[in-house]
């Protein structure tokens, strides 16, 4: 359950690109079982690739079938191995899509969403750079787009490759992106920093001794989903403040609105040691500027938590959250 309070594995990929890109392949497409061509023949319209095939359909699946190296590309190519039948997708959409990361150059798998089952929700706002900019320029909901690139596009022209990925500086890489659906998304909040809030508008915590077991609601009224983050500092600590960059140790404890039970806690096993940036954005909104020694309380609306998707069963889509967070330590 820990893990729920880290951004996705491939966030990893989601990071700017610094480096200018070349142009985008064709739109036209194939059958669900696909195959593609790091250099798009002029008689497939740009559908094939002939170092690689990809095996499956568009949100269910992908295996991909290496048959030989991927050569680096002068510049960013992209080809729609499958085109999917749905709107095109518009500036300003939030996609949810499947992506998968291959090392043309050592003819590996890197990284799959398929893997974890779960899909990425990727804003088309630009900011993710060109790689991305232009496997959304013109696609359609429901297609599979590859792009070849090289890790100075996809990671930035400093870049010297992932390490954690297997990837180095002069590999080739092929990104493939199933697009699934337009998602969701949660309203944006009214700003982006930490409120302090009048303890009678939160839930009271319950504790055994100093373990915190639970939040009593009584007739705390919902807030609005673009309510700022809320925070009470239930008592303060003396340390030092902690800073955003820091590296936290904390117990904690999680509910949604009205819960009968926490949806994570780590007071019965051991504190959580996490990078502060590692975590999710109302985390770090609420808990900077926090004393070590601290006890907060945190109401945390769902565009700095788990958004319109939530996460596993516990946690519903746009669900605020309530966290209370004793700070341990920092470094």
């Amino acid at each position: 359950m820990l893990r729920r309070l880290r951004r996705p594995a491939a966030a990893l990929l989601l990071v700017p690109v610094l480096a200018a890109c070349g142009n985008s392949g064709d739109d036209s497409g194939s059958d669900t079982s696909s195959k593609a061509s790091a250099s798009a023949s002029a008689d497939d319209g740009g559908s094939s690739l002939s170092e690689v095939t990809f095996e499956g359909e568009v949100g269910q699946s992908l295996k991909a079938t290496w048959k030989s190296e991927v050569k680096a590309p002068e510049s960013t190519t992209v080809s729609t191995l499958v085109k999917g039948d749905g709107e095109e997708i518009a500036d300003g959409d939030t996609v949810s899509a499947y992506l998968y990361l291959g090392n043309g150059s050592t003819k590996t798998d890197a990284f799959s969403d398929y893997d974890s089952g779960a899909p990425e929700s990727i804003p088309n706002n630009g900011q993710l750079g060109d790689v991305f900019t232009q496997i959304f320029d013109g696609a359609t909901y429901g297609s599979r787009i590859a792009a070849v690139t090289t890790p100075s596009e996809l990671f930035g022209a400093s870049s010297s490759g992932n390490p954690d990925l297997g990837i180095g500086a002069d590999d080739t890489l092929v990104v493939v992106a199933d697009l699934v659906e337009k998602a969701a998304v949660a309203p944006d909040p009214t700003d982006d920093k930490a409120h302090d809030a009048s303890p009678d508008t939160q839930p009271s915590v319950v504790t055994d001794g100093d373990k915190v077991t639970g939040l009593e609601w009584g007739d705390i009224a919902e807030p609005d989903l673009s309510t700022p983050v809320q925070r009470v500092v239930l008592t303060e600590g003396t340390g030092a403040e902690v800073k955003s960059s820091d590296t936290v140790t904390v117990n904690y404890l999680g509910e949604t609105f009205q819960a009968t039970q926490p949806f994570d806690e780590s007071y019965s096993g051991t504190p959580l040691t996490s990078p502060l940036s590692g975590l999710i954005q109302g985390w770090s909104i609420g808990l900077t500027g926090v004393k070590v020694g601290s006890r907060v309380l945190l109401q945390i609306p769902p565009a700095y938590g788990y958004g319109a998707e939530g996460s596993g069963d516990s946690i519903p889509g746009n669900a605020t959250l309530w966290f209370v967070i004793d700070v341990v330590s920092v470094k």
